[in-house]
């Protein structure tokens, strides 16, 4: 059995690093997924993968999975811009093959992000209604992400409903459900939004999601 670590977003997260999967892993079972795009600068579309896993071709020479990975890959998508990899390569160069330089000041930010969203949150729900509606979220510790449960659901008429008469949006959970689930979950992102505008967003989201508590059959 194979462990897929998809952490595109852990050097951009605030507090103490944890270790990766794949630095404890002794038994070539963590395949780790990483994005430069969102540690380095947004929109290079560059990736890694590592991938130590020896397979064996229908021939039965042996090799590594990151070498068929990249077969695979670049078959499918021709190639990664080689210019996106090079201004990649040469920051990594410059910073000593090392990302964290580049993040500490992103990792603080999202991090200052994500307690202006929860502390927001607090205040436009308080816990008596809260509690009467069926509102909960969670509390992240890295990332821009965050999941709020809400009392209907939160699909793509939901969404529609939310942008056009309350100019707010978010993602439905549901789509990261492939076999069902989160219908009544939308997910929240703080990225690099100010946090005026976070108050203003919380507030919009706050106003929807009475509207729709009220409107529900």
């Amino acid at each position: 059995m194979l462990i897929l670590e998809d952490s595109p977003y852990r050097m951009v997260s605030p507090g103490r690093q944890l270790p990766t999967l794949k630095s404890l892993d002794r038994s070539r079972r963590v395949v780790h997924l990483g994005s430069l795009s969102k540690t380095l600068f947004p929109g290079t579309r560059v990736g890694f993968a590592v991938a130590d896993q020896v397979v064996v071709g229908a021939d039965g020479a042996t090799g590594l999975l990151a070498d068929e990975l990249t077969r695979i890959k670049s078959m499918v998508t021709v190639n990664t811009s080689p210019v996106s990899q090079a201004v990649v390569a040469g920051m990594l160069l410059a910073a000593g093959g090392r990302t964290a330089e580049f993040n500490a000041g992103t990792a603080r930010y999202y991090g200052d992000a994500m307690r202006a969203t929860l502390r927001e949150l607090d205040r436009c729900f308080p816990e008596p209604e809260r509690a009467a509606l069926g509102v909960r979220w969670n509390t992240p510790t890295g990332g821009f992400f965050l999941a709020v449960d809400v009392p209907f659901t939160a699909g793509t008429a939901a969404l529609e409903l939310a942008a056009e008469k309350f100019g707010v949006i978010w993602t439905p959970m549901s789509y990261f459900f492939p076999r069902g689930g989160g219908e009544r979950s939308l997910r929240l992102s703080v990225s690099y939004l100010t946090q005026p505008q976070i108050a203003e967003g919380v507030g919009r989201l706050a106003d929807f999601i009475r509207f729709a508590a009220d409107a529900r059959p």
